[in-house]
């Protein structure tokens, strides 16, 4: 694994629920796997909230995971390049990017701290062919907060491959966190929340 590469604005009803713009094409930043947490399947993850900012946002979001890398790839081979998928979060000072997108900054302190991407257990494509038909959802507190299908993105996963791999070379291993739907929101110490796609189950507890 090299990277974690993020795609945002990739569900219409989130950009509107931030008051964005659609773009034409979806939003792409990196994290680094220095900050990313794995948990294995019914596992209870213990996540630090940073003291940098008082809006700390979680974002549930389909993942792949890539088999195979590759530069500029067509559609036929970002599909191939799929191994496998999960679901995850990718964490968000949300105070700290409204002030970077108003003064026209990046966004990497914002997306960019410890325990800022996780990640559940991995399933097999092959074994879980209609992931884009299946129901995603994210809990907090036993309250769901964001329900989704992945057939719902702007730009479909495999769609996500080809058009990041037009910037720069991905390589196996690397992760691709393919955005949020509505219902995004502020997370606090001792909340809990549970993550749930397929088969995969899993939870994370702030502190």
């Amino acid at each position: 694994m090299d990277k974690i590469v993020c795609v945002g604005k990739n569900y219409m009803e989130h950009a509107k629920e931030l008051g964005d713009a659609i773009p034409e094409k979806p939003v792409l930043f990196i994290k680094p796997k220095s900050i990313l947490r794995a948990a294995i399947d019914h596992e209870e993850l213990s996540l630090v909230i940073p003291q940098v900012s008082s809006s700390l946002h979680y974002e549930a979001e389909i993942v792949l995971r890539l088999d195979k890398g590759g530069y500029q790839l067509d559609l036929k081979e970002a599909e191939k390049a799929i191994g496998a998928v999960s679901i995850g979060l990718d964490m968000t000072l949300r105070e700290l990017q409204a002030k970077q997108k108003k003064e026209g900054h990046p966004w990497t302190t914002s997306k960019v701290f410890v325990d800022s991407a996780v990640v559940g257990p991995w399933l097999r494509v092959s074994e879980f062919p209609n992931y884009l038909e299946e129901k995603f959802t994210f809990s907090l507190d036993d309250k769901v907060k964001q329900e989704s299908f992945g057939k719902n993105m702007t730009m479909s996963p495999i769609e996500c491959v080809s058009y990041i791999s037009k910037f720069f070379p991905l390589v196996a291993g690397d992760l691709i966190f393919t955005g949020t739907p509505a219902g995004v929101g502020p997370v606090t110490s001792g909340q809990r929340g549970v993550l749930s796609f397929g088969s995969i189950r899993y939870s994370v507890l702030w502190s």
